[in-house]
């Protein structure tokens, strides 16, 4: 597992670095509506594949499976070197189909090279290297926004440290390839149920790559910066607490639990954020802060009870497509956030956030009553 520690914070140590810098460096060749419809057909894509690669994964291998789509993305980023839009859009849809594929496959991997009472952990701390890695390369972004300078060079880098992940992925133990099984997972009402709901958790990401920034912009008297030093906060906060916030939600209704709880602290940053309508100054800062805060306590809590209901409830022989089903949910809910934080936060301003902040409750509701129904269909499910 160590490589696979290694290999994530490399790969994302170049993605830190191009998602600082990537809507600078299109908008240099390309209109900003361009880029906003690329990305919106990438992220459709994304979404549809995401089961449909898991289960690949499941029938050839997740060590093989990942392998491939991480040199695919690499491939696919220096797409981004070729101007005009034909080749934008098609950069843009291989690495973003690619990279939601990759997500449950890796989970996948994980399930195979760990042993069960310790899945969870090893997820857990594949994401703290991720976040590090991401924090270091949103560093290295900056310094190249700084510049104005070197967007190709950053562009290779990126490509250069997926080939690395996918040589370290190469050099960790072979998953033997699971016996051919239909696509149950579109059948498993329950198990779709819970990755819709947790889908819409992951809004929580989209709230701090374009809500929060367009609303201090916008709503506030408060510094831009602010936003970065919540992102910050946030990385750091993950890196620090995402393995012990884990170690509490390994059963799927203690995960439930914990959805709910994520549902509340989310729908409560919403009110922060809300009340900071207008404001400035010192008092905004501390209050953009507070908002920040309760937000990493929610996001903590929604990945760890994505990750205590998504495993235990997945047949053993199929984890590729059900944690594919779960990167289905997340990735829709990513494909609609730019459009939602845009109407929701910038459009509407205070009452925006009280919808987000609802849809938050409204999703992790029925969290618990959904997971009593999953685990008396598992039976069912598991010999389908």
């Amino acid at each position: 597992m160590t490589r696979l520690y290694w290999g994530i914070l490399l790969s994302n140590l170049g993605n830190g670095a191009w998602y600082t810098s990537w809507a600078l460096f299109l908008t240099k060749h390309l209109t900003p509506a361009q880029v906003g419809l690329g990305m919106a057909i990438a992220g459709a894509l994304g979404m549809l594949v995401a089961t449909p690669l898991g289960h690949h994964g499941d029938r050839f291998g997740p060590r093989e499976t990942l392998i491939v789509l991480l040199l695919v993305q690499g491939a696919g980023m220096c797409l981004y070197l070729a101007h005009g839009f034909a080749a934008f859009q098609a950069a843009a849809c291989v690495t973003t189909a690619a990279s939601q594929g990759a997500g449950g496959v890796r989970a996948a991997l994980v399930v195979g090279l760990t042993a069960p009472e310790r899945r969870l952990d090893a997820l857990a701390r594949l994401r703290v290297f991720n976040h590090i890695g991401a924090a270091a390369g949103a560093a290295l972004g900056g310094v190249v926004i700084g510049l104005d300078a070197g967007y190709a060079a950053l562009v290779g880098f990126n490509a250069l440290t997926f080939a690395a992940y996918a040589a370290l992925v190469a050099s960790v133990p072979r998953v033997a390839p699971l016996p051919p099984r239909a696509l149950t997972v579109l059948k498993d009402a329950p198990y779709v149920t819970l990755a819709a709901m947790v889908g819409v958790l992951s809004l929580c990401w989209g709230m701090l790559s374009s809500g929060v920034p367009l609303w201090i912009a916008r709503h506030t008297g408060a510094s831009p910066a602010l936003a970065a030093a919540i992102v910050v906060i946030n990385s750091v906060g993950v890196a620090a607490f995402q393995v012990r916030a884990t170690r509490g939600l390994k059963t799927p209704l203690l995960a439930a639990r914990g959805a709910v709880r994520s549902g509340a602290l989310l729908a409560g940053s919403c009110i922060l954020f809300a009340l900071t309508a207008g404001m400035g100054g010192v008092g905004a800062a501390v209050l953009l802060i507070a908002a920040g805060l309760v937000h990493l306590a929610g996001e903590l809590l929604f990945v760890a009870a994505s990750w205590g209901l998504s495993i235990p409830l997945m047949p053993p022989d199929a984890p590729g497509q059900y944690q594919g089903m779960f990167a289905t949910g997340q990735a829709t809910a990513q494909m609609l956030a730019p459009a939602l934080m845009t109407t929701l936060v910038a459009g509407w301003g205070r009452p925006g956030w009280l919808v987000l902040g609802t849809l938050f409750l409204a999703a992790t509701a029925p969290a618990a009553p959904a997971t009593r129904w999953a685990l008396r269909t598992r039976t069912a499910h598991y010999t389908s």
